[in-house]
Order: C-alpha cells, then structure tokens, then sequence
C-alpha cells in the first residue's frame, strides 16, 4: 500500500488578490528551500486547477496514475488568519465530506488552533460529529505544542486514540521556535499513547528530530519538503535520510507529499518515483533496502493511521 501522509484539503479564495496573496505566500517556502524561484502568474493556473476540487474527483484520478491508495486529507486552522468558530467547522466539514465521498481511498484530519476559547469542544466535534481521523496543527504561527491549552486539546485526542501531525520545521512564514523537534518529547512523555508526526521532520533540522525519535518511538516524521532537497541537493537527501534511517530504524518516517503547495516544483509522481528509486545504488554508493522503501511508503503510514483493510491495497 502506498500512502500519502500529507496532502492539504483547501480551494483558493475566490477573490483574486487574495488568491494571489496566498499563493506568493507558499512560494517563499519553496524558493528558499529550494533556490528555485517561481513566479505567481505561472504557479496560480496549476494551483487553481489542484485546488478547484471540492469532490477531490481530480485528487483520486490522480492519486489512480500515481498508484497512491490512501491520501491523508489535512485541514489548517491558524487564528491569525481571522476565521470565525463557525468558520473552523465549516472549513472542517467540507474536508471531512469530501474524505467521506471517497472512504477507502482518503481520510480527514481535523484542525483546531488551541488557542481557541472552545478550541476542545471543537476539536470533539470533529472527531465525533464529523468523523475526522485525527489533528493538525501549525504551531510556527504562534503556539507551543506542550502549552497549557494544547494539552487541553490533545486530551481529547488522546481519548479517541487519534494521531497528532505538528508542523516541525523552520519556515519564513513562522517562528521555528514554536516547533523545534524538542517541543514533541513533553507531548510523548505526557501522552505516551499519541502517535506523532512531525512534519517536515524538522527538514534541515532533521538530526535535532532523529536524536528524540530514536529514544522515542512513537514520534515520527514525514518527508514533506524533502522532495525539494531531493531535487535541489540530491546529494544531501540520499545521505540525510541513509542517516535518518540508520538513527532511527524503518518504523517512523512516512511519506508525505504536502500537496498541493510544492507541485510546481516536483509533482507527486516525480516524487514518488523518487523514493521508489532508493532501492538502487547511486554513485554515491548509498544504498537502501526494500524494507525500508516500503515502509517510508505506506507501510507505517498504515499502523499510525490505523487503516482498515478494507481500503485500497
């Protein structure tokens, strides 16, 4: 089974400016990380006709070319961005419908920032009311994840025996010192049944990410963003996760595409391709084992998500 851990539910406003807004947002992340420059008027096109799928009819014949058998659907819910209670359920439900419309090819994960006065109650919808899978936070826009307030909300993830996805990464949009890989070790100790995904796995940061997760077995990582290292600096990225893996063993890194905001740089086939093509000695003489391929592709995807077998495989 192949599965994408990471790919974000959402349609650009439909107001163009701020459409365009939001998109030269994202692309600071990508040509920073990548040195790469994009300009807006040649990314809008791709990215509204990803974004424009409300269904994600076009996110399945996609996933059907790809060969990805499970997408993971993540909402993003950021107080800074002015959304309203009601907002927060609304943006919450279309994913959760959407995910529903396809059941055994997607999943919903909730998002609720802590910071909320009902941020738990919320939260409790979603899981509850609305079926969603698990949470997703974005603690560079403000927050930590082992505040008092998180901890409220991550109580009620813990009770449904959900998984947490945290944003673990610098960005030029937010402030890395609200997720730093350390941040995750209280969480794991204070809620030792969460499986965590650090996203990113803390990219650049990555050893700082590897050195917990190594004494820490239910904190894992995604290798989101990496395509562009893995397209930029292939050199890096063979011998950054040959490291990573030899740090923490097969069992905690997934593969996540954190579609669709970096397809104008590498599509998820391309990505795919990638990781698929691991399994070949380079020149470099790196080698990795189709264990571990495996793995990074679905397989601990599988056990964190805890997927049925009654999904695509």
């Amino acid at each position: 089974m192949i599965v994408d851990s990471h790919y974000h539910y959402y349609q650009l406003p439909s107001d163009e400016k701020k459409a365009r807004e939001f998109v030269a947002w994202q692309l600071r992340t990508g040509e920073q990380a990548s040195g790469i420059r994009k300009a807006v008027d040649v990314v809008m096109p791709l990215t509204r006709d990803l974004t424009a799928d409300a269904d994600c009819e076009k996110l399945i014949k996609r996933m059907d070319q790809c060969g990805i058998d499970v997408t993971v659907l993540v909402a993003v819910d950021v107080l800074e961005r002015g959304m309203s209670d009601e907002a927060v359920i609304e943006m919450n439900s279309a994913c959760a419908e959407a995910a529903a419309k396809h059941s055994d090819r997607t999943l919903a994960i909730a998002s609720v920032d802590p910071r909320r006065t009902d941020a738990p109650a919320l939260f409790r919808h979603c899981i509850e009311k609305l079926g969603m899978m698990g949470l997703k936070w974005q603690p560079q826009e403000g927050f930590y994840v082992n505040s008092k307030e998180s901890y409220e909300v991550l109580k009620v993830l813990n009770e449904h025996g959900l998984p947490l996805i945290a944003h673990c990464a610098p960005a030029p949009h937010g402030r890395a010192k609200y997720c730093a890989p350390i941040l995750l070790d209280d969480v794991a100790m204070d809620f030792p049944d969460i499986d965590i995904i650090a996203v990113h796995m803390g990219y650049m940061g990555w050893r700082d990410w590897a050195g917990l997760a190594q004494f820490k077995p239910r904190i894992c990582g995604d290798l989101s963003m990496w395509d562009l290292m893995a397209v930029t600096k292939p050199h890096l990225f063979r011998r950054y996760l040959r490291e990573a893996l030899d740090i923490v063993g097969t069992k905690q890194i997934l593969f996540g595409s954190d579609g669709p905001s970096f397809e104008p740089w590498v599509s998820i086939q391309q990505w795919l391709g990638t990781i698929k093509g691991l399994t070949t000695e380079g020149a470099d003489g790196i080698k990795f084992t189709e264990e571990e391929v495996q793995a990074i592709l679905g397989g601990n995807a599988e056990r964190v998500f805890k997927l049925s077998p009654g999904r695509r495989s």
